[in-house]
Parts: structure tokens; C-alpha cells; sequence
């Protein structure tokens, strides 16, 4: 390495003495196949090997007021009566509180207050031990069944996004137990904390969504994350919330 940099000094000397421009070419591909940019920490210019579109301020700026907008608007004009009707099903159904809180993993890996609607009884919705919900799951509610067949189980996260620590579209957000199992199992992970996580997200409208049964599973789902972290536009994420709406009509066989 000194021996490289000192032969570049002397190509760099003998540039300058003949009045010569002289430019460097980094092989920056050795560190990363992703997008790059140069940025600058005080005076000094470096080289950002994981330039993403969501660290510009005027993307982040967007993205925040259309959450803002978008969950306003659904709380407003149907969460204040949709709210209600379910909390009395469930409140009818099966003892026990009409939410369910549940800490995730956010941006950055930091924790988050997931709200849901409760759909489980209320001693095996708050066991301890992490299980995932499986299809014909006996500790899922006849009225749980039917809130997660339409995902309305997942409506109360609007306040999570109007609050800040989610987004109305990004990676979905996983309990600390599957994060922990995960980080350890499948390669890069830990950057779908890159971002914000999501009501809902592109590997969801691709069919990525459900009981992950094998890491294949959980590996296709991280490559839509990814895929959406590092190609973000805004109307993506407009496809993406019309997609999820079709699909909550239509109907979609993951969601148990």
C-alpha cells in the first residue's frame, strides 16, 4: 500500500510540473455493486458507498408530508368510525383490551410501539414467547380472523405513522425475536433498518408477506426491501398503496 501511494505522489508531482490536470478514479466497485455519491464531511470529500434516494433531504422532506397527509386523512375520515365499530366486535368477541402493542424493530434498528388490533385471546396474544401466526392459528378470534383476512388489524398503525416512527409505505417491521434470529442467519439483513418501516411495502404487494417458514422466504422478502430502499420514488410509492388496496379487495391468501 505505501509503495501504490507513493507511486501515485510521483505521478501527481510530475503532473504538476508539467502543468498537467490530473484526475483520480477510485474502484470504489471492490466496496460496494450499489449507487455512490461524493459528499462532504467538513472540507474534507468522501466517497458515501450506500448513497440511497431516501438521505436527500428534499426526498425525506415529500415522503414525511405525505404520511402526514395520508394518515390525517384516514383517521379523520375513517378511522373515527371504523375505530370504534371494531373495538366493540372485538370487545364482544373475547375478553381483553382492544389493542395490542408490540415492540419492532424502526429506522436504524431503534425500537418502536407497534399498534394493532388485537386479534388473539388475550393470554396467548401476550405470551412472552414470540410464535408466529400460522394458518388456522387456534389462538387467532372468529373476529381476528376476519381483521386480518381484510388487514384491518393493522389500521391503528396509522397513528405509528402520523407519530413519526413508521411511514405509510417501507419495509414491514419485524418483533425483536425474528430480528435477532434473522441479523444472525441472512447476509445485509439489518439494512432494511435503513429506512422507516411501513404499513405496507413492496415485497407485501409481491406476494412476500405471511408466516416466514424457511430463510428462502425470509431472503425474497428482504430483496423486495431492498429493492425498494434503493430505488425509492414517489411513485412507487403510489403504486405501491394502489396495489395494496386491490389487493385488500381481491382478497389475498398470505393474510391469516
Amino acid at each position: 500500500m505505501s509503495t501504490l501511494l507513493t507511486d501515485i505522489r510521483g505521478y501527481l508531482d510530475t503532473c504538476d510540473a508539467k502543468g498537467i490536470k490530473t484526475y483520480i478514479v477510485p474502484n470504489y466497485h471492490q466496496y460496494t455493486s450499489t449507487s455512490f455519491e461524493i459528499d462532504q464531511i467538513g472540507l474534507i470529500p468522501v466517497i458515501n458507498l450506500r448513497a440511497l434516494p431516501l438521505d436527500k433531504f428534499e426526498n425525506k422532506f415529500l415522503k414525511r408530508i405525505f404520511d402526514l397527509m395520508f394518515s390525517s386523512l384516514y383517521l379523520l375520515l375513517i378511522g373515527s368510525w371504523l375505530f370504534p365499530i371494531v373495538a366493540i366486535l372485538i370487545k364482544l368477541n373475547s375478553k381483553g383490551s382492544v389493542f395490542f402493542v408490540q415492540e419492532r424493530w424502526g429506522v436504524n434498528n431503534k425500537m418502536i410501539k407497534c399498534i394493532k388490533f388485537r386479534t388473539m385471546f388475550q393470554n396467548n396474544g401476550n405470551d412472552q414467547h414470540f410464535q408466529h401466526t400460522t394458518r388456522n392459528d387456534p389462538r387467532v378470534t372468529s373476529i381476528g380472523k376476519w381483521l386480518r383476512k381484510l388487514n384491518i388489524d393493522e389500521m391503528p398503525q396509522f397513528i405509528n405513522v402520523w407519530m413519526g416512527s413508521m411511514s405509510v409505505v417501507g419495509p414491514r417491521p419485524h418483533v425483536t425475536p425474528q430480528n435477532e434470529d434473522f441479523m444472525q442467519k441472512i447476509d445485509s439483513y439489518l439494512m432494511r433498518h435503513l429506512i422507516k418501516p411501513g404499513l405496507t411495502g413492496w415485497a407485501q404487494v409481491n406476494g412476500a408477506r405471511g408466516e416466514m417458514s424457511d430463510l428462502q422466504h425470509m431472503q425474497t422478502r428482504l430483496n423486495y426491501d431492498l429493492y425498494y430502499i434503493h430505488r425509492w420514488t414517489f411513485l412507487l410509492d403510489i403504486q405501491i398503496i394502489l396495489q395494496t388496496i386491490v389487493n385488500m379487495f381481491k382478497g389475498d391468501d398470505h393474510a391469516y
